[in-house]
């Protein structure tokens, strides 16, 4: 008998989070794995001044890395890439990443793995 897959134990929505610091005075950045299951509400959440610092203690996911500034340096960007198997571009082009998650899963099934 197949057990079903949980996508949050096996995956994770890769998210470039921006904001400002909490003291007003700057920008930071910070890239995120978000649980598959809780990627709509954290889009939402993101979408009302969340305070990133809670992320982990809420249960969203994991901090991949951040710094300061209103951008990831390339060289970051393409080591998260690389961490996760993606090319740099399709970070920022799935607008469908539970889709493509399900879709690798059931692939990933069907080829026994």
């Amino acid at each position: 008998m197949n057990t079903p897959v949980n996508q949050d134990n096996v995956a994770r929505v890769i998210v470039l989070v921006r904001g400002m610091m909490e003291n007003g005075k700057g920008f930071y950045w910070c890239y995120v794995a978000v649980k598959p299951s809780l990627y709509e509400q954290f889009k939402a959440v993101t979408g009302n001044k969340y305070n990133i610092q809670n992320f982990v203690a809420d249960g969203y996911g994991e901090v991949i890395v951040s710094g300061s500034g209103r951008d990831a340096p390339k060289e970051v960007t393409e080591k998260v890439a690389e961490m996760f198997g993606v090319a740099v571009g399709s970070l920022f082009t799935d607008s469908n990443p539970l889709g493509t998650i399900s879709k690798k899963l059931l692939e990933e099934g069907a080829s026994g793995s």
